[in-house]
Protein backbone atom coordinates (compact mmCIF):
# COMPACT_ATOMS: atom_id res chain seq x y z
CA UNK A 1 0.00 0.00 0.00
CA UNK A 2 1.55 3.96 -0.86
CA UNK A 3 2.41 5.90 1.41
CA UNK A 4 -0.39 8.14 1.11
CA UNK A 5 -3.55 5.85 0.21
CA UNK A 6 -3.81 4.98 4.06
CA UNK A 7 -4.00 9.00 5.04
CA UNK A 8 -6.35 9.58 2.07
CA UNK A 9 -8.96 6.84 3.45
CA UNK A 10 -8.59 7.94 7.21
CA UNK A 11 -9.43 11.53 6.16
CA UNK A 12 -12.11 10.20 3.91
CA UNK A 13 -13.77 8.34 6.72
CA UNK A 14 -12.97 11.27 8.93
CA UNK A 15 -15.56 13.39 7.39
CA UNK A 16 -18.49 11.54 7.57
CA UNK A 17 -17.59 11.42 11.30
CA UNK A 18 -17.51 14.83 11.36
CA UNK A 19 -20.91 15.11 10.08
CA UNK A 20 -19.74 15.81 6.08
CA UNK A 21 -22.25 13.62 4.01
CA UNK A 22 -19.73 12.29 1.04
CA UNK A 23 -21.32 10.13 -1.90
CA UNK A 24 -17.99 8.71 -3.06
CA UNK A 25 -14.39 8.86 -2.69
CA UNK A 26 -14.19 10.87 -6.22
CA UNK A 27 -16.58 13.34 -4.46
CA UNK A 28 -14.06 13.92 -1.25
CA UNK A 29 -11.37 14.54 -3.62
CA UNK A 30 -13.45 17.07 -5.77
CA UNK A 31 -14.91 18.71 -3.02
CA UNK A 32 -11.48 18.32 -0.24
CA UNK A 33 -8.41 17.60 -1.71
CA UNK A 34 -8.59 19.75 -4.97
CA UNK A 35 -10.74 22.02 -3.04
CA UNK A 36 -13.09 22.74 -6.02
CA UNK A 37 -15.60 25.67 -4.87
CA UNK A 38 -19.05 24.62 -5.95
CA UNK A 39 -21.26 23.56 -2.95
CA UNK A 40 -22.75 20.78 -5.30
CA UNK A 41 -21.61 17.03 -5.16
CA UNK A 42 -22.73 16.29 -8.63
CA UNK A 43 -20.35 19.10 -9.85
CA UNK A 44 -17.71 18.29 -7.55
CA UNK A 45 -17.03 14.50 -8.83
CA UNK A 46 -17.48 15.77 -12.54
CA UNK A 47 -14.67 18.55 -12.05
CA UNK A 48 -12.90 15.58 -10.09
CA UNK A 49 -13.33 13.40 -12.95
CA UNK A 50 -12.15 15.85 -14.86
CA UNK A 51 -8.67 16.60 -13.30
CA UNK A 52 -7.61 12.72 -12.36
CA UNK A 53 -6.65 12.02 -16.50
CA UNK A 54 -5.14 15.94 -16.19
CA UNK A 55 -2.89 14.41 -13.59
CA UNK A 56 -2.37 10.88 -14.78
CA UNK A 57 -0.90 12.29 -17.75
CA UNK A 58 1.33 14.92 -16.17
CA UNK A 59 2.73 12.15 -13.66
CA UNK A 60 3.51 9.66 -16.76
CA UNK A 61 4.74 13.01 -18.49
CA UNK A 62 2.20 12.78 -21.46
CA UNK A 63 0.77 16.25 -21.64
CA UNK A 64 1.71 16.37 -25.43
CA UNK A 65 -0.03 12.94 -26.14
CA UNK A 66 -2.71 13.67 -23.70
CA UNK A 67 -3.64 17.33 -25.62
CA UNK A 68 -4.06 15.53 -29.29
CA UNK A 69 -7.82 15.71 -28.59
CA UNK A 70 -9.16 19.05 -28.77
CA UNK A 71 -11.60 18.46 -25.74
CA UNK A 72 -8.46 16.91 -23.46
CA UNK A 73 -6.44 20.02 -24.47
CA UNK A 74 -9.39 21.85 -22.79
CA UNK A 75 -9.96 19.94 -20.28
CA UNK A 76 -6.19 20.02 -19.38
CA UNK A 77 -5.80 23.60 -19.86
CA UNK A 78 -8.75 23.98 -17.25
CA UNK A 79 -7.35 21.95 -14.80
CA UNK A 80 -3.88 22.96 -14.46
CA UNK A 81 -5.47 26.86 -13.63
CA UNK A 82 -7.36 24.92 -10.82
CA UNK A 83 -6.42 25.81 -7.46
CA UNK A 84 -4.91 22.56 -6.82
CA UNK A 85 -2.62 22.49 -9.51
CA UNK A 86 -1.55 26.66 -9.75
CA UNK A 87 1.05 25.88 -6.95
CA UNK A 88 2.60 22.40 -7.89
CA UNK A 89 3.42 22.58 -11.76
CA UNK A 90 6.57 23.45 -13.24
CA UNK A 91 7.05 23.81 -16.98
CA UNK A 92 9.61 25.81 -19.61
CA UNK A 93 8.17 27.35 -22.37
CA UNK A 94 4.99 26.49 -22.22
CA UNK A 95 2.46 25.07 -19.69
CA UNK A 96 1.42 22.36 -22.12
CA UNK A 97 4.60 20.59 -21.27
CA UNK A 98 3.95 21.02 -17.17
CA UNK A 99 5.47 18.44 -14.40
CA UNK A 100 5.32 17.96 -10.72
CA UNK A 101 7.29 20.67 -8.82
CA UNK A 102 8.75 17.71 -6.40
CA UNK A 103 11.53 20.18 -5.12
CA UNK A 104 8.74 21.83 -2.34
CA UNK A 105 6.28 20.72 0.59
CA UNK A 106 2.96 20.89 0.31
CA UNK A 107 -0.25 20.72 2.60
CA UNK A 108 -3.57 19.57 1.88
CA UNK A 109 -6.83 19.00 3.51
CA UNK A 110 -6.31 21.86 5.73
CA UNK A 111 -3.06 20.68 6.51
CA UNK A 112 -4.03 17.21 7.33
CA UNK A 113 -2.01 15.70 4.61
CA UNK A 114 1.96 16.59 4.49
CA UNK A 115 3.77 16.46 1.42
CA UNK A 116 7.39 16.59 1.81
CA UNK A 117 10.24 17.57 -0.92
CA UNK A 118 10.43 15.02 -3.06
CA UNK A 119 6.85 12.98 -2.43
CA UNK A 120 4.59 15.09 -4.65
CA UNK A 121 4.59 12.57 -7.36
CA UNK A 122 4.19 9.57 -4.85
CA UNK A 123 1.00 10.98 -3.13
CA UNK A 124 -0.62 12.25 -7.20
CA UNK A 125 0.33 8.34 -7.77
CA UNK A 126 -1.46 7.44 -4.39
CA UNK A 127 -4.00 9.67 -4.88
CA UNK A 128 -5.02 7.80 -8.27
CA UNK A 129 -4.51 4.50 -7.46
CA UNK A 130 -6.87 5.02 -3.99
CA UNK A 131 -9.76 6.63 -5.95
CA UNK A 132 -9.79 3.69 -8.39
Amino acid sequence: MGKFIEILEQNYKEQAEMGIELDSKIEYLGSTIFDFTTYDGEIDVLFAKKMIPVLKCILERKTFEYQQDKQQYINYLTMVNMPFLTDKLEWGSSIRGAWFDEFREYEIDCGRIEIKEKELNIFIKDLIEWVG
